[in-house]
């Protein structure tokens, strides 16, 4: 098939204005459909890059800020509460107690007192043991009896090996007859030891008062 255009046609009617308008207008429609049929590809395109598996994004952070590090929790407190016991004093745990009685200082067994009487009783005793005797040892009532006064005195102090002085006020009973007060030493955690030392002393029964004789009637 021979060709319609004459030659020369197509570069003399470019090089004229009205040519170069005329083929514009001839290729716009084909521009279009060009255009149009390439943007279904790039979408596509598009699409299968958005969709490519990926890191997840990070957050970014902000300039020139840096996390406090975490403080540790304070420590809590504990507040004891003050103790209401008696300070007991300490006994060396080595050391044993012990006391022998020597003899009655003041009177003797079974002395006769007046009813109501008072009595400065002492004893003389050795400190038998190895411990020293100090604060918290005490002597102590063993048992019941009527002589009034305390039951229980503190001893003098007495390092273990010497003779010590025990002393007590008390009060002779009223009642007449045999009355024996009973004592032993104590250490200060509350056991007794040593021998039981007492005091036994008697009321004599109250002498009748004489009835007086009436005068003969004569």
């Amino acid at each position: 098939m021979r060709s319609t255009l004459r030659p020369g046609w197509g570069k003399e009617s470019l090089q004229s204005p009205l040519g170069a308008l005329g083929y514009n207008q001839r290729m716009r429609p084909i521009r279009r459909l060009i255009v149009e049929s390439a943007f279904p590809f790039l979408a596509l395109i598009l699409l299968a890059a958005g969709c490519a598996p990926g890191s997840p994004p990070s957050e970014p952070t902000a300039p020139g800020w840096t996390p406090l590090p975490t403080q540790p929790p304070l420590p809590t407190l504990a507040v004891a509460a003050p103790s209401r016991h008696t300070p007991v004093a300490q006994v060396d745990s080595a050391c044993i107690n012990d006391a022998t009685f020597i003899e009655d200082v003041t009177i003797p067994d079974r002395s006769m007192v007046e009813p109501g009487e008072a009595l400065d009783k002492r004893w003389a005793v050795r400190n038998s043991g190895t411990c020293d005797w100090g604060s918290g040892y005490r002597l102590v009532r063993s048992g019941k009896d009527l002589m009034l006064g305390p039951d229980e005195v503190a001893l003098y102090p007495a390092r273990a090996g010497t003779t010590a002085i025990l002393r007590l006020a008390l009060v002779a009973p009223t009642k007449p007859g045999m009355h024996i007060s009973r004592w032993r030493l104590v250490a200060p955690d509350g056991s007794p030891f040593g021998e039981e030392i007492y005091l036994w002393i008697e009321i004599p029964e109250p002498t009748p008062t004489p009835t007086p004789r009436g005068t003969p009637v004569n």
